[in-house]
C-alpha cells in the first residue's frame, strides 16, 4: 500500500519510522510517499500533535521517498 503524507502549510511534522527508530522532519507544506511492505500483521499509522509514527510490521521494509524523489532510509542512515 502506498500513501502520501503531508505536513500542513504552517508547521513542520516529525515522522518516526518504527521498528527501526529513524526519523525525518518534513518542512511545512512538504510531503513524503510511503510504501508499506505486505505483511500478515497490518502496519500502522499514528498521528500525534506535530508527529507521525509509521510502523511496518512483519519482515518487510517500508520504502519512503521525499517530495524531490530521494529515498529516505527508515533506520535514519
Amino acid at each position: 500500500m502506498k500513501i502520501r503524507f503531508y505536513a500542513d502549510r504552517e508547521n513542520a511534522l516529525t515522522v518516526h519510522f518504527e521498528i527501526w527508530g529513524g526519523m525525518h522532519v518534513l518542512a511545512a507544506g512538504d510531503w513524503i510517499d510511503v510504501e508499506f511492505a505486505e505483511s500478515v500483521v497490518p502496519s500502522s499509522v499514528e498521528h500525534l500533535p506535530g508527529a507521525l509514527v509509521l510502523t511496518q510490521e512483519g519482515a518487510g521494509v517500508m520504502r519512503i521517498r521525499d517530495s524531490q524523489g530521494r529515498e529516505i532510509d527508515p533506520a535514519g542512515g
